[in-house]
């Protein structure tokens, strides 16, 4: 895994306003994830609990786990792995480049990648106006509104691609993860 150093005292230049704003997005994000991942657990803890010791789940535990909860903790959380630069990635070719040329390739893939994400963002977003106008819910019984939450994918696509655009912009600005030069900064 390559990290990338975000800190603006080890760059010779300022990091643009906008970009700054894209990473403070993915930690908004992120803790919205995290939170999710505590009701998650709550919610499993609740439906144990109610299950082993009063005979007694809680009803939806399984809608509320596939439908609220992973689908906002996963996708929120993307843009916030795009900063950390944390995705998995094969780089075995990446690696035989020079610094330089790695530094345009993976800028100039981040813009091809921040591109189709946008698409697959909106498409998202139709998905999610198509549920919001007829309220979808679960079959079940009862039935679990669903429709709220079919939002967290184009939101958490759309922050992957702001994020992706910024980490194209980092890389074609100079701004190199620290294992591509043996430091954080310009290539030498």
């Amino acid at each position: 895994m390559t990290h990338v150093d975000h800190s603006s005292h080890s760059s010779p230049r300022p990091v643009p306003r906008a970009i700054r704003l894209i990473d403070r997005i993915a930690m908004v994000l992120a803790i919205i994830a995290g939170i999710a991942l505590v009701l998650l657990a709550l919610n499993v803890l609740v439906d144990v609990i109610g299950r082993a010791a009063f005979n007694r789940p809680f009803t939806g535990t399984l809608e509320y786990t596939e439908n609220w909860w992973m689908p906002t903790l996963t996708l929120l959380a993307f843009a916030f792995t795009e900063y950390r630069q944390e995705h998995i990635k094969v780089t075995i070719l990446l690696d035989t480049l020079p610094p330089t040329m790695r530094r345009i390739v993976e800028g100039i893939f981040g813009a091809i990648a921040t591109i189709l994400l946008i698409v697959l963002a909106w498409h998202g977003l139709s998905e999610a106006m198509e549920a919001a106008e007829y309220r979808q819910t679960t079959a079940s019984s009862p039935p679990v509104a669903i429709w709220m939450f079919k939002f967290a994918a184009p939101l958490g696509i759309l922050a992957l691609a702001l994020q992706t655009a910024a980490t194209s912009f980092r890389y074609l600005a100079g701004h190199l993860p620290q294992d591509l030069t043996g430091s954080a900064g310009e290539a030498a």
